[in-house]
């Protein structure tokens, strides 16, 4: 990735849940992101950024207690449990992992194992950060007292400190009320992964006759993507387009008020900021589609380890379908910055461009 700008995090807290076939707990695509904010500002400005000096976004992984996870590097899938004597616990729990702290991110990048105390850990705080959260606060305080009363008859009855360093990873004192409450949940059996599925009903203009069918909703826990932005002008353009999706909402069905959020920026770490700008072999926070000379560098690099995704999809509110397209799924391991490229994927005969980002947004994992 060339000519690195300004970096903002940003922190988007859901008010209801999102709506879409290739949404999941915890992520949302960087191409998704990157073709809301577009749109948003077009709708705002009248006309569009130019696309020779383009704006970049990760994808948004979760965040929780000021730390933001990022998605498991691709080398840690044949080399993060270390050697041959590895527990085979060990790497069904290094398997399980879907986001980790900085830390973790580039240890496993180096294709070193974490310690079995390491990945207890990173497994409760990846828990905790898949909780659902509200933007909307909660109608009853849920207190340490309360928790443990909601604990009685339970397996867990007189441990729910214990159970709570287990789960979250954190202290009992530490915990939030929402965190609290489905804690509680938990001990009960009942689910806390914001899935869920919704009966709606549609019917034939003609023959009245109606049939029913199920949409998937996730409320997400809170989540965080990085925007890159290459001057101040573009960057307010950009936060004005946020405030904009704040109200109608990413995803699916934002008609009926799906996908609405709250959003506020975080700092970055200062290693976080000392990797974006770094030289050396990557990791890729976001979808990516190399250049034709990018893609080359990539096949004959030894250490490179990555995965293709599909992306496909209809233009919004019509019948018309985009042209698919194969991107580097983001924990990607390639051997130098990338600068990814734009896709056209407008259906043939289309009046006029339809973009899907590959652009590469990737941390450095030399040193």
């Amino acid at each position: 990735m060339t000519g690195v700008g300004h970096h903002d995090l940003v922190v988007l807290t859901f008010r209801d849940p999102l709506r879409g076939r290739d949404l999941r707990p915890g992520h949302l695509p960087s191409d998704l992101l990157w073709g809301a904010l577009y749109a948003a500002d077009v709708r705002l400005q009248g006309t569009p950024l130019p696309t020779d000096n383009p704006y970049r976004v990760s994808s948004a992984f979760p965040f929780v207690g000021g730390e933001w996870l990022l998605p498991k590097p691709r080398a840690s899938a044949h080399q993060g449990t270390g050697d041959r004597g590895s527990e085979p616990s060990d790497k069904k729990a290094v398997k399980r992992l879907e986001f980790v702290n900085l830390s973790d991110f580039v240890t496993l990048s180096s294709g070193q194992r974490l310690s079995p105390e390491r990945l207890q850990a990173a497994a409760a705080r990846q828990r905790r950060a898949l909780l659902p959260v509200s933007a909307e606060t909660l109608p009853l305080t849920v207190t340490p007292e309360h928790l443990a009363r909601s604990l009685r008859g339970t397996k867990h009855a007189g441990r729910s400190a214990q159970w709570a360093g287990e789960q979250y990873a954190a202290q009992e004192k530490d915990l939030t009320p929402t965190e609290r409450l489905h804690l509680s949940r938990e001990a009960r059996g009942r689910s806390v992964t914001g899935q869920a599925e919704r009966q709606r009903n549609t019917q034939d203009r003609i023959t009245q006759s109606t049939t029913t069918f199920l949409t998937a909703q996730v409320m997400p826990p809170r989540l965080a993507f990085l925007l890159e932005t290459s001057d101040e002008g573009q960057r307010t353009r950009l936060i004005a387009a946020l405030r904009l999706l704040t109200d109608s909402g990413l995803g699916g069905m934002r008609t009926q008020g799906s996908g609405q959020f709250a959003f506020e920026l975080q700092p970055l770490s200062t290693e976080l900021k000392q990797r974006l700008g770094q030289g050396g072999p990557q990791v890729l926070l976001g979808l990516a589609r190399p250049s034709a000379d990018e893609a080359e560098q990539i096949d004959q690099a030894e250490q490179a380890s990555y995965t293709l995704v599909r992306r496909d999809g209809f233009l919004d509110g019509t019948p018309l379908q985009r042209q698919d397209v194969w991107l580097l799924a983001e924990g990607s391991l390639v051997p130098a910055p990338l600068n990814g490229t734009l896709a056209d994927v407008s259906p043939p005969g289309h009046p006029h461009p339809v973009w899907r980002s590959g652009l590469a947004v990737s941390l450095g994992v030399g040193g």
